[in-house]
């Protein structure tokens, strides 16, 4: 089994993220695998660097070393399904990684947001709008969801989804619409 990740490097890795140093984020995250390589979080954040290197393979390796570590963390599979889909053109395993996750933590709102997006960009517009529901039940305030719902029911031509959507918009706090992790 292995033990928690040390949340001092995991603090320093989300500190490198968030100052966009990408290539010392790497290295980090590198001799921090090299010393402790059964924590999954270094693994995960080495894929986190690499991906945003442009380094694809390496990073998706790096990502499933770390889901062989931690095969419940749902961030590692949402972000090997991100690379996956949008970088990899990988759309099919992308959705298997996304359905994993929640299988994991059926109750994560932003997993069913974003395997709502990957349904509706792959024209699957009834799992999309599905999907969008499932993450509007957990939290009703996702801007997402909501986008991802209204865009589902535009192309399944159901105009009453799409005026409940703008309208659920139209109620929430302006700070809702700040970006997200």
């Amino acid at each position: 089994m292995t033990r928690p990740d040390n949340p001092d490097r995991a603090a320093q890795a989300r500190a490198l993220c968030e100052q966009g140093e990408w290539v010392a984020l790497q290295l980090f995250a590198q001799k921090w695998g090299a010393e402790q390589a059964e924590e999954a979080g270094a693994w995960f954040y080495q894929g986190v660097a690499l991906a945003t290197l442009g380094r694809f393979a390496e990073a998706e390796t790096a990502y499933r070393t770390a889901l062989k570590l931690d095969a419940h963390d749902f961030k590692i599979w949402n972000n090997l399904a991100a690379l996956l889909f949008d970088l990899m053109n990988r759309p099919a395993e992308a959705v298997q990684c996304l359905a994993q996750a929640l299988k994991n933590e059926p109750r994560n709102p932003l997993g069913w947001s974003n395997l709502a997006s990957l349904n509706g960009q792959l024209n699957r517009h009834a799992d999309a709008l599905a999907c969008a529901e499932c993450a509007l039940a957990l939290d009703p305030q996702l801007v997402t969801a909501q986008l991802h719902r209204a865009r589902a029911a535009q192309a399944l031509g159901k105009p009453e989804i799409v005026r409940a959507a703008s309208e659920a918009l139209a109620k929430l706090a302006p700070e809702k619409f700040q970006r997200t992790r």
